[in-house]
């Protein structure tokens, strides 16, 4: 099978609930779905589905893929959210949550990691901690950073980000920037962001590789980890 014969789906939270790009033989189309359980259950049998959201808890420290998906990232390790252990994700209160986590994992919890709580829980309701099924973690900018070659020093919210962002997805598919419009010119911004759009986008493009690597590069098998197309960052050598 060739890597664009394959089967697969990108996947973004958004504010309506989960925003999926879809690749298969006919093309590419997106659909939103409110909850994860419909979506899997719509998509159980793809080849690759690649979702923007932490699969598995951290345990007594941090989670290793996040610390370095944040490193390989470099300026643009910003985006990555550090997500609650599941005791504070149980916790709609933020303080409280942020305090559960701080008491077990060491640090506080930001609020972007407690505003997506429901959004983990439901992946984990589905896939529970198996991190080589059809279902797995990945994050968008390394995506990014595997098509431009290097981390895109530009963010998202930038017209920039967004130029440089669009242009790369269009190198990859033919009718990227329709997409986007129509996604645009469907919803509104309080139930789809433009952001959740390219995010879902390259999640789509990165599943259809059928070799991606990890971060950590050596996860053990219980271990949480993230997905991503290779790509290299230069490293100077000690002398």
């Amino acid at each position: 099978m060739s890597t664009h014969d394959r089967f697969v789906v990108g996947v973004d939270a958004c504010p309506l609930g989960w925003l999926a790009t879809v690749i298969d033989a006919d093309g590419v189309r997106t659909e939103t779905y409110e909850e994860f359980d419909e979506l899997y259950e719509t998509y159980a049998d793809v080849d690759q589905i690649l979702v923007d959201i932490p699969i598995g808890f951290p345990e007594g420290e941090r989670r290793r893929c996040d610390e370095d998906a944040s490193d390989l990232l470099g300026s643009r390790g910003i985006s990555v959210f550090y997500p609650p252990c599941r005791s504070a994700a149980e916790l709609e209160d933020y303080q409280k949550a942020s305090d559960e986590h701080r008491d077990r994992i060491g640090h506080g919890l930001s609020r972007q990691a407690h505003n997506i709580r429901q959004k983990i829980l439901q992946v984990s309701d589905v896939v529970g901690e198996r991190y080589d099924g059809v279902v797995r973690e990945s994050h968008p900018e390394l995506c990014f950073a595997a098509l431009n070659g290097q981390p895109i020093a530009y963010s998202k919210s930038s017209d920039r980000g967004r130029g440089l962002r669009m242009k790369l997805l269009c190198d990859e598919l033919d009718d990227a920037e329709s997409q986007y419009r129509e996604i645009r010119n469907e919803y509104y911004v309080k139930e789809v962001r433009r952001d959740d759009i390219l995010d879902s986008m390259v999640l789509a493009i990165a599943a259809r590789n059928m070799d991606l690597d990890t971060v950590p590069s050596d996860p053990s098998p219980n271990e949480p980890r993230i997905y991503y197309p290779e790509f290299d960052v230069p490293v100077l050598e000690k002398t």
